[in-house]
């Protein structure tokens, strides 16, 4: 089974408890299963922000927030290794070709480099990944 990089629109679709997408369910049982799950390096400090935000926001109370901290060094992934000096170029092409965000090209330079397919909730993101062949998690 191919692996899976998970962006944190599947993340917080898990942690914050709402009504599972079908994709983020998908993606859940693919790691219950077994299937090898990746995240950028970025991802933890974006799941993190997501997380306070809710909070602020009054969505989840600061028990939700931290037991959702806690349930992140659960989840068996692994943390890819940070972009460098060297992909910038690449990030740029993506971000300015598909109209992403850094964050958002990082997560597609990644799944494309590491071969993984890409699970996320976000449109423009699949979009910009399929244009670029690269492999994305459908339900």
């Amino acid at each position: 089974m191919k692996g899976l990089l998970i962006d944190a629109s599947v993340t917080a679709n898990w942690l914050l408890h709402e009504d599972l997408d079908p994709v983020a369910k998908l993606a859940s049982e693919r790691m219950q299963s077994g299937s090898p799950i990746f995240v950028p390096s970025l991802w933890l400090l974006e799941i993190t922000n997501v997380l306070f935000n809710a909070e602020r926001r009054k969505r989840i109370d600061r028990h939700h927030r931290d037991g959702a901290l806690e349930q992140i060094g659960q989840l068996p992934l692994t943390i890819l290794s940070p972009a460098g000096l060297a992909d910038l170029k690449l990030l740029r092409h993506y971000a300015e070709k598909h109209q992403l965000t850094a964050y958002d090209a990082e997560y597609l330079r990644a799944a494309k480099s590491e071969g993984l397919i890409l699970a996320t909730l976000d449109g423009n993101l699949s979009a910009a990944a399929k244009r670029e062949k690269v492999g994305i998690l459908a339900a």
